[in-house]
């Protein structure tokens, strides 16, 4: 990760001198890679993010898909959360209960009582008729309850929406906080990731020491110039970038900046694998037990 202007954690270290190059809004327009770039070493072991816990399998954002991605070799638990009326943290993707429960309205219209009496599973039995599993009455968690079910060991991945509240950023911190899961000499266990600059420019401010993802809307992948990555490497440790637009450069030219960059959402082994050859540092994936199967390949 960066603090003041430097690099820490798993940063790279390694830049290359090349002309200046205006940029134009945004994150700047992309321009070619200097003739004299060398090729960067692989990542030595890309990590395993399970989009909405294992949600392939189970329905999404609820504990018994982030236990299943425990069971199927996730490093990492992928969540989002929405304020309630009450002002409740819930973990849920959609900005409505809609989809993914049986109920309907906004979550920021719904007390947090409200949304406990939604069944958030039995949508994903009826697409699913072949599981053997009924996830039936699953309900929608709180952060806190995601928190407390991972145990001492829990990785997480969490994403700020954009428009949310200012205060929500505060009212993540504050429970990460309560739960001992800032980082201080223990091992990382939180990253944050959005894809509003602002939320991460402000978190950086106040929590410099933790690892924040600059995600990158699908339209604007591939137009990313050198001046862009080092503006996003100024404030965050990473970027997320659509597998359907990652090139081989895109990884390089975030390596040589110093930032990471992870994959979303890649469920076929095949991409997997290619992915992994580019040097790709994380994949974020529905189904985290094909990744940890191609993993497993690569060191028989």
């Amino acid at each position: 990760m960066k603090t003041n202007g430097g690099n820490r954690g798993w940063k790279g270290l390694l830049w290359i001198t090349a002309a200046v190059v205006a940029v134009k809004g945004g994150w700047g327009v992309l321009t070619p890679a200097p003739a004299e770039a060398v090729a960067l070493p692989s990542s030595p072991a890309t990590e395993n993010i399970a989009h909405r816990g294992a949600s392939g399998h189970a329905p999404e954002s609820t504990l018994p898909a982030f236990r299943l991605a425990n069971r199927m070799g996730a490093d990492w638990i992928e969540l989002d959360v929405h304020q309630t009326r009450d002002g409740e943290l819930a973990v849920i993707h959609d900005k409505s209960v809609n989809r993914t429960t049986n109920g309907q309205g906004a979550v920021k219209n719904l007390t947090l009582s409200q949304l406990k009496r939604l069944d958030a599973g039995s949508w994903f039995d009826a697409t699913h008729p072949k599981q053997t599993v009924s996830y039936r009455g699953a309900r929608i968690p709180t952060l806190e309850e995601v928190l407390l079910s991972q145990g001492k060991q829990g990785r997480f991945c969490i994403e700020i929406k954009e428009g949310l509240p200012v205060g929500v950023e505060k009212q993540v911190l504050d429970t990460l906080k309560r739960h001992g899961l800032l980082p201080r000499h223990q091992p990382e266990r939180v990253m944050i990731q959005s894809f509003d600059p602002h939320v991460l420019k402000r978190i950086r401010q106040s929590h410099p020491r933790l690892t924040l993802v600059q995600l990158i809307h699908f339209r604007e992948a591939g137009s990313l110039s050198r001046p862009g990555l080092q503006q996003i490497a100024d404030y965050a440790d990473a970027i997320g970038y659509h597998q359907r637009r990652m090139e081989r450069d895109d990884i390089r030219r975030a390596h040589r900046e110093g930032l990471r960059i992870h994959a979303y959402t890649v469920n076929r082994k095949k991409k997997m694998r290619q992915l992994m050859d580019w040097g790709v540092d994380a994949i974020c994936t529905n189904f985290p037990d094909r990744l940890r199967d191609v993993k497993r390949e690569r060191h028989r």
